[in-house]
């Protein structure tokens, strides 16, 4: 029926197309994030991924796309989200995250050869209002690793107890965890080492305002965002020789900035006239 009609076909196609990469981009970033926490938790070393990078052009669960010498690819494989968080939380040297016990048990752990003085801070952001709120501040000391760890919980400033979800929801001004993120960060001074975003939930279950998502790029290939709601995992792809240097991340109302890191000279104009910017709540 869509013979002579390639304009027609292309329309109908693409936004499935995008709804369904994006999808299953997001999908595979979260389970294998979940998956490596688990094993880094129980102190598993050797974990290998499967896999690096895609073989042909797919959507599968390789954390750089195929690249080749052809037009819209990038040459050794555009990053995809789950290389992003890689780099953000999952294979950083000290990282930490939360289990789904109720009251919930957090571990920070340090892989790295150096011993580790910091702070690990847990904060609640509540999707509609875009509010954040510390939950928890905990100073840690590690030893060298690799394998060193602090298991512990979230504890209530009044009467120093483990709190619970309900709890921890409360203090983001919900009952619902469809409404709200944890955000778990683990700092030495004023350097962040590792931001983690923790779901409380699936995206499809997210209860996510609708964000509108501006953008601005600078001639050195600065790239400032802006949103008037919380946008989740934001992600911006370009067909420029590169990366950024942070994607697939949260925003609250406001701005913030990426670099995108040219492999060899910067391509501004392609840099601008092909970068798209998705979240998860375009495609709900």
């Amino acid at each position: 029926m869509f013979i002579g009609e390639p304009k027609i076909y292309l329309l109908l196609v693409k936004q499935p197309l995008k709804k369904q990469l994006y999808q299953c981009l997001s999908g595979s970033a979260l389970e294998i994030k979940s998956d490596i926490e688990g094993r880094r938790a129980t102190n598993e070393f050797g974990t290998v991924v499967w896999q690096l990078n895609e073989i042909w052009p797919t959507g599968g669960w390789g954390s750089l796309e195929y690249g080749t010498p052809v037009k819209g690819q990038v040459i050794g494989g555009r990053w995809k989200p789950v290389h992003y968080l890689y780099a953000r939380s999952v294979f950083t040297d000290v990282t930490s995250t939360c289990w789904a016990d109720n009251p919930p048990q957090c571990y920070v752990k340090n892989d790295g050869i150096k011993a580790f003085s910091g702070t690990v801070l847990i904060s609640i952001i509540n999707f509609a209002s875009g509010k954040m709120t510390t939950v928890s501040s905990n100073m840690v000391s590690l030893a060298p690793g690799a394998g060193t760890s602090h298991w512990f919980c979230a504890k209530n400033g009044a009467n120093n107890q483990c709190s619970s979800w309900s709890d921890i929801l409360a203090m983001g001004n919900t009952t619902s965890p469809n409404e709200a993120i944890l955000i778990i960060s683990v700092s030495s001074g004023s350097t962040v080492v590792s931001k983690n975003e923790f779901a409380l939930t699936t995206i499809h279950n997210m209860k996510l305002p609708k964000p509108n998502v501006t953008y601005l790029v600078s001639p050195n290939g600065q790239i400032t965002l802006t949103t008037d709601q919380t946008a989740v995992y934001v992600t911006l792809t370009t067909q420029a020789q590169g990366r950024f240097s942070d994607n697939f991340f949260l925003m609250t109302p406001g701005r913030t900035t990426v670099s995108f890191i040219p492999f060899g000279p910067l391509d501004i104009n392609t840099l601008t006239s092909t970068l798209r910017i998705e979240h998860a709540q375009l495609y709900q």
